[in-house]
């Protein structure tokens, strides 16, 4: 028996392009480095995660401050409502979203093979994150006892404790789960250090780390073709 364990954010959907295009649709301008307004605002994204975890601070707040954050580094124009209304046209945006044709019939497959496990990691805020996994209709392949949020546990990644919740929910060994995401940090480290196989979607084109997972990949076409290979 063995296990898959997805990320939700930039791993079964991709946030980028909403993000950026929140940001033009509030500020009624054209992001000239979409790259790198993606580079800060993740940068920005690693402060109070903690605080959006635990509840203290909502997943509005959170992501009206990064887009705040990035609006001055870049030296775009703005004034101070448009953070949150930015993060208000995000939401709009992700309530639309849906998997790629070729993305759902890969989990159609692997949902039918009967020594293969499907399950969800994912960071943020409890509500946030359940909400995605109706929106994205991933309940078709993932049983919500299978499905940990951090923000419902007290812990976030890459703690090894969650990694350890996942074996005892799947009652699997660590040898035997692929923990698959886009966050090298949060996603691969805490799959590594608790001795899981690991495949990272590096979509920004980030560095290779001194430690390196067992699959890299750089998109969804190149994602799905590693899971093929490994369990088709």
């Amino acid at each position: 028996m063995r296990g898959i364990v997805f990320d939700i954010d930039d791993t079964l959907y991709t946030r980028q392009d909403m993000l950026v295009r929140a940001a033009e649709i509030t500020l009624g301008v054209t992001v000239p480095d979409p790259r790198e307004f993606i580079r800060i605002f993740y940068e920005k994204s690693e402060v109070n995660m903690a605080g959006l975890e635990s509840g203290r601070i909502t997943t509005r707040e959170i992501n009206g401050w990064r887009y705040i954050e990035t609006y001055k580094i870049l030296g775009l124009p703005y004034s101070p409502d448009d953070g949150v209304l930015a993060a208000d046209a995000y939401l709009e945006l992700q309530s639309h979203m849906t998997l790629s044709d070729d993305l759902t019939d890969l989990l159609d497959k692997l949902s039918k093979i009967d020594d293969l496990k499907l399950a969800i990691l994912t960071a943020g805020e409890s509500k946030h994150q359940r909400n995605k996994v109706t929106m994205l209709g991933l309940d078709r392949w993932f049983a919500p006892d299978d499905i940990i949020v951090t923000g419902e546990t007290g812990y976030t990644k890459p703690d090894i404790e969650l990694f350890r919740m996942m074996e005892n929910k799947l009652s699997l060994d660590p040898s035997s789960i692929w923990m698959i995401g886009d966050s090298y940090k949060h996603d691969i480290e805490g799959a590594i250090s608790a001795g899981w196989h690991s495949v990272w979607i590096n979509r920004r084109g980030l560095p290779s780390p001194a430690v390196s997972p067992d699959i890299e990949v750089d998109s969804d076409g190149e994602l799905i073709k590693a899971l093929a290979r490994v369990f088709l």
